[in-house]
């Protein structure tokens, strides 16, 4: 059920000035209330067009010849667009394109933050385009920006409007359900049974890989008995982890399986059928998946069907013709089967199957939204938001939406966008886009106390030097993935130079639910040197900006409180004593409001410090970067980290020049009073130990590494000496 605002009578009359661009302006020959924006230096042209036009005299058209790079963009935008808060909108306008590459519509929000919508590629005549959004609490004003970011020969806009939707996503009631299970996310009953069934499909097709991990899923559902091998990134890995299973203890004895026949022949008891996908749509696969999990069967093409010797129960060639229609009659027929306290956003057509098994066997809701740059077959973005609007509201907050917003470097919904989008609903995300084999390490079961950090403050903190800056240099983002700890990190720490130099480590720490096997090997591995925090935010990614605006005021506080319950049950089980909290982009304000930070100071029984924000806002000033809540200690970053547009221009990153640049950042950034107390950040995708190491050769001899959890004890002391 939806709830819609009543007009205020003291809402402010909602418009775009100037909306077909007719009236010029005084001076410069540009349109009048529009103004142009050039950044990065790029080569581009924003003008008046007065040959080509949906209605009236002219339009506005970009030429930007400079391919995509962070920050480069070509746009023309209006602010002050005076609007009610917490109240949807709709923004509608015509847009024509040439060549066209990543241009969108950004609306821009007061205090910070954007709905960014990416429009159709290519070649396109003038067609309407709609965004839709909501003003948070504090938002009297928004701007409006067109804009190219990637070389575009042209793309034209017309005739822009704002009007109030008629349908609101603002102050909903939040949809209430006892979580059926302990814990953020379901986990087999039992664990691993012997011997273990063992089967290599990492060279197998796409769609032998995608059909045994929904297989994995049945089978392990109660009792895991089935483990994939997987093509993994880097590959191998699903070999070590098994390897390590054994040699604790986990699982006893193994079987290996030589072909997908007769692992389906071992198997055959518990596998009603086949359900057949149209492979040319992409929501006919996900739907596949979805009702393989819940009719015991599994999602395949009609020819691996016949192959396998698999019966038909379902056939769903020609039954939709958009994606969205997909989900929304499983959605409908079937939502009672379906796991509520816990959501994927999975990419149809992902190479990356892995993540399967556990969604099949938990039943787990899975969807997807596409950019009209994805010219997705199938797809309807408009249509596709509103239902997942609906989904979002008619589930409990305070769960976990696993997969990703985005697959590969362009296609779906930007990441900060989607996190915000789901954060807004009170959904955090913890990042399972290529995690392997759950349905078998969640059901893991370690000993009491194996899961606790090893070292302790009071073993390490140095003396207090009154003229030194204290530098934690911390790894903030990537570990809030469950993934990355299962393959990346364990690149990482593969490094010999590990533990010369006290890092803080971000943990998702739900871990301990999904992977509590691959934890206990990286606490086996830590040194004096390696300390893990909550990150980020706390259970998962989520955005504290806006986390659980969408719901009513009354609904809020209750939704927050148990979110910072379940992080301390959760942090406290592995003697985690810090918690790292994303608060938006670097222009937003933060903390968002003078009780985010007090929430988690107040309701964690023994937290040590906070690190606020992914990278310097702003609004922060070196000196006044610190503080304390009572006696937990505060520390905002205060270095930032080199963007980039597409994840291959990570590599370009050397250790010399990524040392430099951050030496830069950190001088730029100390506070000037002494001693100083100082929070930076490594970028984890590319910070090696051994990067870490050379960061500390470089930085000048008044700073002293060391762990958050020290920089914190040393900060309270310094406070107390200074009363």
């Amino acid at each position: 059920m939806v709830m819609s605002l009543a007009w205020s009578e003291h809402t402010p009359e909602t418009a775009a000035r100037n909306p077909g661009f007719e009236t010029p302006a005084a001076e410069g020959g540009f349109a009048a209330d529009w103004q142009i924006e050039i950044g990065g230096g790029a080569d581009a042209e924003v003008t008046l067009d007065a040959a080509l036009h949906h209605s009236g005299v002219r339009s506005i058209r970009i030429v930007n010849r400079s391919p995509m790079k962070a920050n480069v963009f070509a746009s023309f935008f209006q602010g002050a667009i005076p609007v009610s808060r917490e109240t949807t909108y709709e923004v509608s306008f015509f847009a024509r394109g040439r060549n066209a590459k990543r241009c969108f519509l950004s609306v821009g929000f007061e205090r910070g933050g954007d709905r960014r919508l990416y429009l159709a590629q290519g070649d396109f005549d003038w067609q309407p385009f709609t965004c839709a959004f909501t003003t948070p609490k504090e938002c009297s004003f928004v701007s409006l920006r067109f804009a190219s970011d990637d070389a575009t020969d042209g793309f034209w806009v017309d005739d822009v409007s704002i009007a109030r939707s008629a349908r609101q996503w603002a102050n909903l009631p939040e949809h209430r359900e006892k979580r059926p299970f302990d814990g953020v996310f379901p986990r087999p009953p039992d664990t691993p049974g012997s011997p273990l069934f063992v089967y290599d499909c990492a060279k197998d097709s796409d769609d032998v890989q995608r059909l045994v991990a929904v297989l994995e899923g049945l089978v392990n559902r109660k009792r895991p008995r089935l483990y994939l091998i997987n093509a993994t990134n880097p590959p191998g890995y699903d070999e070590d982890w098994l390897a390590y299973l054994h040699e604790r203890g986990y699982v006893h004895g193994e079987e290996r399986v030589a072909s997908c026949a007769a692992l389906l022949e071992r198997f055959r008891d518990i596998v009603k059928g086949a359900i057949v996908f149209d492979a040319n749509l992409p929501g006919s696969i996900q739907a596949a998946c979805m009702l393989g999990g819940l009719e015991n069967a599994l999602p395949t093409t009609a020819e691996l069907a016949v192959s396998l010797r698999l019966p038909v129960i379902m056939d769903l060639r020609g039954r939709w013709t958009r994606n969205v229609d997909a989900y929304r009659e499983l959605r409908e027929r079937y939502w009672d089967r379906f796991n509520h306290h816990v959501l994927a956003w999975v990419h149809p057509r992902s190479t990356s199957h892995c993540v399967r098994d556990y969604l099949a066997a938990f039943n787990v809701f899975t969807f997807w939204v596409s950019s009209f740059a994805d010219c997705e077959p199938g797809g309807d973005p408009a249509a596709e938001e509103t239902f997942v609007n609906e989904l979002l509201a008619s589930t409990p907050a305070n769960v976990p939406v696993m997969g990703w917003p985005k697959y590969a470097d362009r296609l779906g919904i930007d990441e900060y966008e989607g996190v915000r989008w789901l954060s807004e609903f009170g959904k955090f995300v913890p990042g399972t886009e290529f995690c392997s084999n759950l349905t078998v390490h969640s059901a893991i079961r370690p000993k009491a106390g194996v899961l606790k950090q090893r070292y302790r403050t009071n073993d390490a903190t140095p003396p207090l030097d009154p003229g030194k800056v204290y530098l934690s240099v911390n790894i903030l983002d990537s570990g809030d993935n469950l993934w990355y700890w299962q393959f990346h990190q364990r690149k990482i720490w593969a490094d010999p130079a590990r533990g010369s130099v006290p890092t803080g480590w971000c943990m998702n720490v739900t871990l301990q639910d999904m992977l509590p096997a691959v934890l206990q090997w990286y606490i086996e591995q830590a040194t004096p040197n390696d300390v893990f925090f909550a990150g980020v935010s706390g259970l998962g990614y989520m955005n504290t900006q806006v986390y659980a605006s969408r719901f009513a005021q009354k609904d809020r506080a209750r939704i927050w409180n148990e979110y910072v319950r379940l992080t301390d049950r959760y942090c406290r089980a592995l003697d985690i004593d810090g918690v790292e909290l994303y608060n938006g982009s670097w222009g937003e304000r933060t903390p968002p409001d003078d009780d985010t930070f007090a929430r988690f100071a107040k309701g964690m029984k023994r937290l040590n410090y906070v690190i606020a924000d992914l990278g310097r806002h702003e609004c922060v000033k070196p000196d006044e970067a610190n503080g304390l809540i009572g006696d937990t200690a505060v520390f905002h970053t205060l270095t930032r980290f080199q963007v980039w547009s597409a994840s291959s221009e990570t590599l370009r990153n050397d250790t010399a020049d990524a040392n430099t640049w951050l030496v830069g950042e950190i001088a730029a950034n100390t506070p000037t009073q002494r001693p100083a107390f100082m929070s930076a950040m490594a970028i984890s995708w590319y910070y090696y130990p051994s990067w870490l190491n050379d960061l500390a050769s470089r930085l000048p001899e008044e700073y002293i590494l060391v762990r958050p959890d020290i920089l914190a004890r040393l900060y309270r002391q310094a406070r107390k000496t200074t009363r």
